[in-house]
């Protein structure tokens, strides 16, 4: 030590939050900067310390290694005084810097603006920071490796991706304590749990939250096992790496694509930040015949689509569609009834997951997500929310806070209602004649009170009058229409066979079932037509005929019906109509 540095100040470490515009001093060694590291956990990440004359910086967690100047920190790094650095650390864009004097920033800082700059054309666009999103970044600034971002009013750059990476972390305020080993903390604040806090809604469990709460899924096959979901899901973990594509890797060091909610920590589906989400929810009595339904549906509406509307409609996300998928190979790729039959949906069935809500496990309905786009418009697309719920959801004894897996209701773009008139004894009298099979159930008819609990539960949650009227399409489907077609005049309902209904064919088949329902179950329009202002009425037939009773094996006494015979009737007519609806925002030209 020199003469002189007895007189002098001993330099302090000065840090600036550049997304939280804060500042803050350590002015004793070693400081250590603190953070979530991948397992979740709040632990120191890095620590600046004095080495004899000199200063330096140390990683502390290999598997969330802090940015330095835009490189992964491996390795002890010796840091100059009054020289500024980025440093990135798991949910943070920092500038520090060690100086005996205050920190080279100016007023501007806390302004909270950003220069996005070419690293080419040296272009730049201003952004403040609460247009900093991934969304927003991913949209304008394409590819992140050819662009940095200057917080004004500091010093230092970042490569852009570094920044879109690290909004998928809330910003925290900088604490800084004095001692003989300070320690900034940084990402330790809780998931927030409060409605409409967030930008997003998850599609499993309904809970609001912010892009920059996103969890990604671990990809490596060693990082099997999750603190929250067990032993046998994938890692989630808050992403601090990525690719100069700007995409996530785990902790491993892989490709990270899949994203997770922050609260159940459910996997999202693929692009759920970058289009409209048309949410369908299907609700039906227990074993009304909703699995045949969507089955039938994902079979015959992509091809009227194709063929009428210009429209393409796909699969999403194949692994999370699997089930749905096999359902509709099951059906019609079946030889034999037993081959065709499909279980009913329960509480435990494949449809579910089991997932953490509110601080326990609850099973929660898998969203079934399909695009919908236009051949010649590719940027006129919008996601397809599928969800098809065991019938016990809505039945009164059944809590939301217990069972919330019916909560998709309330944020619906459509409802459909998949009314059974077999299980109603009025219908069972009118087709006594009948020797059919479906005929026969001696069951309790709940289905008016499944549809009035669906309309509580969807102006509870919206927290409007019980009196008031919804402007969701419900459409009210009375199934099996193979079955009751006698009961109305011959030729009575429009049924083309090379083109949708018409508007006007609509309004007449829908105006002639609601005058059967009226007549054998006043109550379903009573309890429809005072949930929504727009409600049709649709007879339909997944099957197109009678299914018949499994005499031997293992289904012996099921029903399920003959691939021979299948034949669809105006099974795709009541989504074809609410997306006229509901979809003509995205699709101006949606037409019938």
């Amino acid at each position: 030590m020199g003469f002189l540095d007895f007189f002098r100040t001993s330099p302090s470490l000065h840090i600036a939050d550049c997304l939280a515009r804060t500042t803050s001093v350590a002015s004793s060694f070693p400081a250590s900067l603190s953070g979530k590291s991948s397992d979740g956990a709040t632990r120191p990440l890095c620590r600046i310390e004095k080495d004899g004359r000199t200063y330096k910086i140390t990683p502390l967690d290999q598997e969330s290694l802090p940015l330095l100047n835009g490189e992964p920190l491996t390795k002890p790094a010796e840091i100059d005084l009054d020289h500024s650095y980025g440093l990135a650390l798991s949910g943070f864009i920092l500038e520090i810097r060690l100086s005996r004097s205050k920190s080279a920033l100016d007023n501007s800082f806390q302004e909270g603006n950003w220069k996005i700059r070419s690293r080419k054309s040296s272009e730049t666009v201003h952004l403040h920071n609460d247009e900093i999103s991934r969304a927003a970044i991913s949209n304008r600034f394409q590819p992140l490796s050819e662009f940095e971002a200057l917080p004004i009013g500091a010093t230092v750059s970042f490569p852009l991706h570094t920044l879109w990476n690290l909004t998928t972390t809330e910003p925290q305020r900088l604490d800084t304590t004095e001692g003989d080993d300070s320690t900034a903390d940084y990402g330790s604040e809780a998931i927030g749990d409060t409605p409409g806090e967030g930008e997003h809604v998850c599609p499993t469990c309904w809970k609001t939250f912010k892009v920059a709460r996103t969890l990604n899924i671990a990809a490596h096959d060693e990082l099997i096992g999750d603190p929250i979901l067990g032993p046998e899901a994938r890692l989630r973990f808050a992403a601090t790496r990525f690719n100069e594509r700007g995409q996530a890797l785990d902790p491993k060091g892989v490709l990270s694509t899949d994203l997770a909610c922050p609260h159940c920590r459910g996997r999202l589906p693929p692009s759920f930040f970058r289009q409209d989400q048309l949410i369908l929810s299907l609700v039906g009595a227990p074993s009304s015949g909703k699995s045949y339904y969507l089955a039938t549906l994902l079979k015959v509406l992509p091809e009227r689509l194709l063929h009428h509307n210009k429209m393409v409609l796909q699969d999403a996300d194949p692994s999370g569609n699997v089930r749905l998928n096999e359902m509709k190979n099951r059906l019609f790729s079946a030889t034999t009834p037993e081959d065709a039959f499909i279980s009913k949906t329960d509480f435990e069935g494949l449809m579910y997951d089991h997932l953490p809500r509110n601080g326990k496990q609850v099973a929660l309905p898998r969203p079934f997500v399909y695009q919908l786009r236009q051949i010649e418009n590719p940027d006129q697309r919008a996601a397809l929310v599928l969800y098809d719920n065991a019938g016990e959801h809505f039945k009164p004894t059944i809590s939301l806070n217990d069972s919330p897996g019916a909560l998709h209701v309330s944020a619906s773009s459509a409802l459909f209602f998949l009314y059974d008139p077999a299980a109603n004894a009025s219908f069972r009298r009118a087709l006594r004649r009948k020797r059919d099979p479906q005929l026969r159930s001696q069951g309790t008819d709940e289905q008016d009170t499944i549809l009035a609990e669906m309309a509580a539960r969807v102006k509870k949650i919206r927290g409007i009058d019980s009196h008031e009227l919804v402007d969701t399409p419900l459409a009210v489907m009375a199934g099996k229409y193979d079955l009751w077609k006698n009961l109305l005049p011959e030729n009575a309902i429009h049924l083309p066979e090379d083109r949708p209904l018409s508007d006007e064919e609509i309004e007449e088949n829908s105006a002639l079932t609601r005058s059967l329902l009226m007549e054998h179950c006043p109550t379903i329009v009573a309890n429809a037509e005072t949930l929504s202002s727009q409600v049709r009425y649709f007879p339909i037939s997944p099957l197109g005929h009678s299914p018949k009773e499994i005499s031997e094996g293992p289904l012996a006494g099921k029903l399920a019906p003959n691939p021979r015979r299948l034949n669809p009737i105006l099974a795709d007519e009541p989504a074809l109509w609410a997306l006229r609806i509901i979809a003509s925002d995205t699709f101006p030209k949606f037409e019938s």
